[in-house]
């Protein structure tokens, strides 16, 4: 498997992240009221050669992202291709 960051072969076993240090992927609230949809990731690779962490949701997590693909919200809009992105905006 090649490292997505600087494309060496080099990742390691799937490896499980502690419980205190999930990372979370969080989108927009579809409404006022409602829960915003989030996803933990329970694994992780690391890049021996670059020291990326690359995480992985479960089977569980993933068949729940399934679910809700077509509803997310992004938490930023998408830049137009021609508009440089501005320096506070997270996308």
């Amino acid at each position: 498997m090649r490292c997505p960051v600087c494309g060496e072969e080099s990742l390691s076993p799937l490896a499980d992240l502690d419980a205190s240090n999930w990372l979370v992927a969080r989108f927009k609230r579809p409404g006022l009221l409602e829960s915003r949809p989030s996803f933990a990731a329970l694994h992780a690779r690391v890049c021996r050669s670059c020291g990326a962490l690359l995480p992985f949701l479960d089977q569980k997590q993933r068949d729940e992202l399934a679910e809700e693909w077509d509803t997310l919200i992004p938490v930023a809009p998408d830049p137009k291709p021609e508009t440089p992105p501005s320096p506070e905006s997270p996308s």
